[in-house]
């Protein structure tokens, strides 16, 4: 059908010439030329011919060519404008996308922008409690360092060294989360512990509900009233056979050891030495015991007693030294 109508326009157009060219104009050859590539092509020259008959003038066929290609003018215009608008809401669509994700990216950056940042530190030996803005309480064990960052979404504590007890006023809007190296603490209004020591991390709940998850693994603990969970040894689990309570009772100068191993009591009691306490990491001990903070060092002496241990001092501090058993 499109053939069609080109050869017609065509025929018309060169008709229209050939009425007005001199005999010997040069586009007759070109006219000739394209009448002989085909027999379309002359049969529609010889029916615009004898249309020629009926009209009155030249200006009538011109008129029906010109109609023609009016015609073809406005289809084609029509299609440049769909195209437009085509292109139009394509650009529409993509300037909403850009707008979208550039808000979207602001809004990103609102968010991670902190409401609230600080940084607390004890010594030695020292107990500091701290009021955070929305009410929430800290309480840092000796030697223990944290990073507070509020934001708009999350309230946010790394525990970097040491022990803290966190009393978190509830807010849905915004969870309570304390991370360590290997752990994350998430939770909405509770009260918790969190020890963090070399080879072991401890969470232990007074009330309410936390969430723990491994954050070199998969594993992931809901601890409630008095329970306690435990990472050791790149397992989180939790603990069994103890009381949460009492992982708080250092807040009243007390130390409690539940089936604690060597290294985890010497690492506890560097927080109140004036010199560290270490270990060779070789006693398979687990000692339980219940130490006046004021007392560590007469409990330290007493060690070789209840333990297959030997204390040595050294130029850098306290050496609790395995020992064979006694046979």
């Amino acid at each position: 059908m499109h053939t069609q109508k080109k050869i017609s326009e065509t025929a018309a157009r060169w008709f229209i010439r050939m009425q007005e060219a001199a005999p010997d104009a040069p586009e007759r050859s070109q006219f000739e030329a394209w009448l002989m590539q085909h027999p379309a092509h002359q049969k529609e020259y010889l029916s615009i011919s004898d249309a020629w008959q009926g009209l009155d003038s030249m200006n009538e066929l011109k008129t029906i060519a010109q109609a023609k290609q009016a015609d073809v003018f406005f289809k084609q215009s029509e299609r440049k404008k769909t195209t437009r608008k085509l292109v139009g809401s394509i650009s529409s669509c993509v300037a909403l996308m850009f707008i979208g994700w550039a808000g979207y990216q602001q809004y990103q950056t609102w968010q991670a922008t902190p409401t609230l940042q600080l940084a607390s530190e004890t010594t030695r030996a020292q107990l500091v409690t701290e009021t955070l803005d929305d009410g929430s309480r800290v309480t840092l064990n000796a030697n223990t360092q944290i990073e507070i960052k509020y934001y708009r979404n999350q309230r946010h504590i790394d525990l970097l060294k040491g022990e803290a007890i966190f009393e978190v006023q509830r807010d849905a809007d915004r969870p309570f989360v304390v991370e360590t190296d290997r752990i994350k603490v998430t939770v909405l209004g509770t009260r918790f512990a969190v020890n963090k020591l070399s080879q072991l991390e401890r969470v232990s709940v007074d009330h309410g509900k936390v969430e723990v998850a491994s954050k070199t693994g998969e594993e992931k603990i809901i601890l409630q009233n008095n329970q306690v969970g435990e990472f050791k040894q790149t397992r989180l689990q939790p603990r069994t056979n103890v009381s949460a309570q009492d992982y708080f009772k250092f807040t009243s100068g007390t130390l409690v050891f539940n089936q604690a191993e060597v290294a985890e009591i010497a690492e506890t009691l560097t927080r109140y030495n004036p010199t560290p306490v270490m270990t060779d990491g070789l006693s398979k001990d687990h000692i339980s015991a219940v130490v006046a903070v004021k007392d560590t060092n007469n409990f330290i002496s007493t060690l070789p007693r209840i333990a297959n241990i030997r204390i040595k001092q050294t130029s850098t501090g306290t050496l609790l030294e395995t020992t064979s058993p006694a046979k």
